[in-house]
């Protein structure tokens, strides 16, 4: 692996490009830490071969512009932002630099009811849809095409990495381009793991082999024999339905078969290594599902990702591992050039990280912990009567529970809170971003990444477990019994590993407990740490914030002390005890 690290502030003299960079920024004059960013990454570019950039920055240095300015160093770009809210801060700050292409699923299609993802252009006997072709070539373009033509021809294309990945490697002109700029590149593994399970219904299964239930194979080697066998017949179907089509077959059907075989092609995409997979069968109230999960994604990561650009430049907050995060996408043997930005923009002051150890949150002690924890919440909210917070419960479970002993104490009317339905949640979510209430409280497992509560959204966070991956989880329990056995064939009986076998609390994995840090596992670690330092990075988004976080599981003190390494200085720095007026009452 060839990583070069660059910490900015630096003690070293770095270079400055500003003359050069100036005229592309796309702002009057850089934020703190911006110029120097962009003048090493620009000496980079000019001096060095590298295959990605990798920058971590802090909330609020603004990593956009960074990104914005160096893809003008390129003839061609894509830009991929894997959320919407992120996607639609490009397009109102970059409209005219860039143009986004969207899914079929988002457009209405002019010659058929429903959307453009069961247009008959998507058939084979749609081919000739006039909708579907360039002005150029005689088409009068749908909204569909329109901007998809736009895009393409486009020299930055703005994209959510699950159609642009399917985009590249279908019949479109998205080919590979110089450069790509991929922001929140920590969920870019998770992302890619996403895309690649396969969730396949009993009755997707009948509408492409007929009647009849899934085999009995339980070894992902007998399923990728199974339907390499039966791959041929999953095309046949397809084509005699699109033969059909308006006689013996509707266009839902046939977009129906199409969605199924899509999913066959993934599973023997993921199948390949049938080491590397986990299947499982799920029976619930809407049917019978066959799950196909991939265990590491760094194989196909690496190819879509290779498929896109020749280079990347990847942004975060998060990175916090650079080693284990190239290696989660396969990158590791390529070169890389790590922009480590460690200073907040922010005053120091405003940011405050408070450990109030209520004991520790296990399932056999958690009963006795919870307890505490709401007499902890509800001194809080009285200490903040006219402050709108946050409660992040890791599961519903803990989240029903705490609702529960704080409504008891009479903080009913300031609960905001919601269940594992989506209807719901998104009705609550909507009601406390646009209620003009300024003591609501948001007690919910969704919104770790991915939400800014900045302003007087929320002044107060509270985390009441550290979110660790759950290890019953049979796929992240793979992951970890192979680090652990990769990890121990090296260092077995050294001072890196004191292994001991497997306890009751262990499971399946070595039983040090206590008595080690764990360096086999890096990976599961690091998203114990991005989950929290994502959490906490909600609560203060710009230089006028002021936010306090609250953690309240005892088992906080043993991750910092192990996972040092992870926590960010401007988060670690920001550590203190429970304030006075919160220890008075506990």
């Amino acid at each position: 692996m060839t990583v070069i690290r660059i910490n900015i502030p630096s003690k070293a003299k770095l270079p400055n490009k500003w003359d050069e960079i100036q005229p592309h920024f796309p702002h009057p004059s850089p934020r703190i830490y911006q110029d120097d960013a962009l003048s090493v990454a620009y000496w980079a570019l000019e001096n060095d071969d590298f295959d990605n950039i990798v920058i971590q920055a802090p909330t609020g240095i603004g990593k956009s512009p960074i990104a914005m300015t160096i893809q003008h160093k390129f003839q061609s770009a894509y830009l991929l932002t894997p959320s919407l809210g992120l996607t639609e801060q490009y397009k109102k700050d970059y409209s005219h630099r860039l143009k986004e292409v969207r899914g079929r699923s988002n457009f209405d299609c002019w010659v058929r009811s429903g959307t453009a993802k069961g247009a008959p252009c998507y058939t084979k006997t749609g081919g000739g849809c006039k909708h579907s072709r360039r002005e150029e070539d005689g088409g009068e373009p749908c909204p569909y095409y329109e901007q998809r033509f736009e895009a393409e021809d486009a020299r930055l294309t703005l994209s959510n990495p699950a159609y642009l990945f399917r985009a590249v490697r279908g019949l479109t002109k998205f080919d590979q381009r110089e450069f790509a700029i991929i922001d929140e590149a920590h969920d870019m593994e998770s992302f890619i793991h996403d895309l690649l399970e396969v969730r396949l219904s009993a009755k997707e299964w009948q509408t492409v082999f007929g009647k009849g239930r899934f085999p009995t194979h339980l070894t992902p080697q007998d399923w990728r024999i199974e339907l390499r066998e039966r791959q041929q017949l999953a095309h046949d179907a397809l084509n005699k339905a699109e033969a059909d089509l308006g006689m013996e077959t509707t266009e839902k059907e046939v977009e129906a078969i199409r969605d199924a075989v899509s999913k066959l092609q993934t599973a023997l995409e993921i199948l390949h290594q049938p080491s590397n997979v986990h299947i499982s069968f799920e029976k619930n109230k809407w049917g019978d599902y066959l799950i196909l999960k991939p265990i590491r994604v760094r194989e196909y990561a690496a190819e879509i990702l290779e498929s896109v650009s020749k280079k990347r430049i990847m942004l975060s907050a998060t990175i916090l591992d650079i080693e284990t995060f190239l290696h989660g996408l396969g990158l590791e043997d390529q070169k890389t050039l790590y922009i480590n930005i460690t200073k907040s923009p922010f005053p120091q002051e405003n940011f405050n990280v408070h450990y109030v150890p209520c004991g520790s949150m296990s399932w056999a002690k958690r009963k006795y912990t919870i307890p505490k924890q709401i007499k902890a919440l509800d001194v809080i909210l009285k200490q903040f009567p006219n402050k709108r917070g946050v409660i992040l419960p890791h599961s519903h479970a803990i989240r029903k529970k705490v609702v529960e002993g704080l409504i008891e104490l009479g903080h009913g009317d300031r609960i905001r809170t919601h269940d594992s339905n989506s209807r719901a949640r998104d009705e609550v979510l909507n009601e406390f971003f646009t209620s003009e209430r300024d003591d609501l409280v948001l007690i919910s497992t969704y919104v770790t990444q991915g939400f800014d509560f900045k302003g007087k959204l929320a002044e107060f966070l509270c985390i009441l477990k550290v979110p660790y991956l759950p290890t019953n989880d049979p796929v992240i329990g793979e992951r970890m019994m192979q680090d652990e056995l990769a990890w121990r064939k090296i260092h077995e009986d050294t001072p890196s590993c004191p292994y001991e076998p497997p306890s009751k609390y262990s499971g399946e994995l070595c039983g040090a407990g206590f008595t080690c840090s764990a360096p086999c596992q890096k990976w599961y670690q690091l998203q114990t740490a991005l989950s929290i330092v994502q959490g906490a990075g909600r609560v203060v988004r710009t230089p006028e914030d002021v936010g306090h976080l609250f953690i309240l599981d005892g088992a906080w003190q043993r991750f910092a002390r192990n996972s040092a390494h992870l926590i960010p200085s401007w988060f670690r720095d920001n550590i203190q005890d429970a304030p006075r007026w919160l220890k008075r009452q506990l």
